[in-house]
């Protein structure tokens, strides 16, 4: 008989005499992050229970207009358009401290991330969306930091990362420079840090010009919120957005999920219960924020009612609504919404969807991560 992997393992350990390793039970997590986009652009610092926040102003409005942010090893990553300057914020968490770096005028950054750095130094990607390109920033300490381009990464690049001694670039694949109108499919680019010959994953059918990526090992999880003319009113909506599954190893789809007929957006995190986790709009009249819960093996969607979404409720069965869900190691869901006066709430619900907590979380809140 075949005995499993792990079992021979714990047996083998067993016979060395030592003691069996024991497994270590889902912990929440560590902190809270909001990213308030406007009004009061900063960060709001929340902890696992209580009501107490802290926090740290990044910029005046006119200068801070992100719609979401990376967090990578306690530093967050978020970056401002065209529109308000064209740039960098690293902020150190642990020294509740942040630096402002100018990327190239009229690049229009769409998101940053950290890659490996060299000799010291810190390297942080930005996705250039008018320039075609991609940036990277290297910082170390106080000196001034230095920077170089990846060219010709595409039509309009909005994400990338790194695996297996290349940059992967997700290009939205619209006109970005101009009015965003999506020209065709959203691609995924590989470059080779050698300089060798690139390739072009396409993803059928996933469309939009916000495209974005969520890293597992050797998966990438590429979704896109859709194509809209927001022209005229009533909005038209052209397509809905999808979330494709890429074999990065094989250079292959695996999967592609198309989200709800009728909604648009497709902000996509990985909770720390393995999940995916979609915040979109139900359609384009009343924007109602839901969230979607996909299993990472085959993106099938998670159901809990009805609908395709989670069905959120308040202790006294009231339904909720809000944004940028994540849920932590326990399967509980953080979510944010804005109120009156764009005033932001943090809300979490048990595993069973029912709200336990709900607490202010600054204002202009856009987006949210677990630490």
């Amino acid at each position: 008989m075949r005995v499993p992997v792990l079992l021979s393992a714990l047996l083998g350990v067993a016979a060395c005499g030592e003691s069996t390793p024991i497994a270590v039970p889902p912990q929440p997590p560590r902190g809270i992050v909001v990213l308030d986009g406007f009004i009061q652009p900063g960060l709001t610092f929340l902890g696992d229970t209580g009501q107490v926040t802290s926090r740290l102003p990044l910029a005046p409005p006119t200068e801070l207009d992100a719609g979401g942010f990376t967090l990578e090893r306690d530093t967050v990553l978020t970056v401002s358009s065209r529109g308000a300057g064209d740039l960098l914020y690293i902020v150190d968490i642990g020294a509740l401290s942040a630096r402002r770096v100018q990327l190239p005028p009229r690049s229009n950054p769409s998101r940053a991330r950290l890659f490996r750095g060299s000799n010291g130094q810190a390297l942080i990607a930005a996705a250039l969306r008018d320039s075609s390109a991609i940036a990277l920033v290297s910082v170390a300490g106080t000196a001034a930091p230095t920077m170089a381009r990846i060219a010709n990464a595409g039509l309009c690049p909005t994400d990338m990362f790194q695996y297996d001694n290349a940059t992967w670039v997700v290009d939205a694949n619209s006109n970005c420079r101009t009015n965003y109108a999506v020209q065709g499919d959203v691609r995924l680019i590989r470059i080779p840090a050698s300089g060798g010959t690139r390739d072009t994953i396409t993803l059928p059918g996933v469309r939009g010009s916000g495209a974005s990526a969520v890293l597992a090992g050797q998966v990438a999880y590429v979704s896109a919120g859709g194509e809209a003319n927001f022209a005229s009113v009533p909005f038209s909506l052209l397509a809905s957005g999808a979330v494709a599954k890429v074999d990065l190893a094989a250079r292959r789809v695996q999967t592609i999920r198309p989200l709800p007929a009728g909604t648009f957006g497709a902000g996509t995190r990985r909770g720390l219960d393995g999940f995916l986790y979609v915040s979109l709009s139900e359609n384009l009249s009343t924007f109602t924020s839901r969230i979607l819960k996909l299993r990472a093996d085959d993106l099938s969607v998670v159901s809990t009612g009805t609908t395709p979404w989670l069905d959120l409720r308040t202790a006294a069965g009231a339904p909720v609504t809000c944004g940028s869900g994540q849920a932590d190691a326990l399967g509980r869901l953080h979510c944010i919404v804005n109120g009156a006066g764009s005033a932001t709430s943090l809300i979490v619900f048990s595993p069973t969807l029912v709200e336990t907590r709900r607490v202010p979380a600054g204002q202009g809140g856009v987006d949210l991560a677990l630490r």
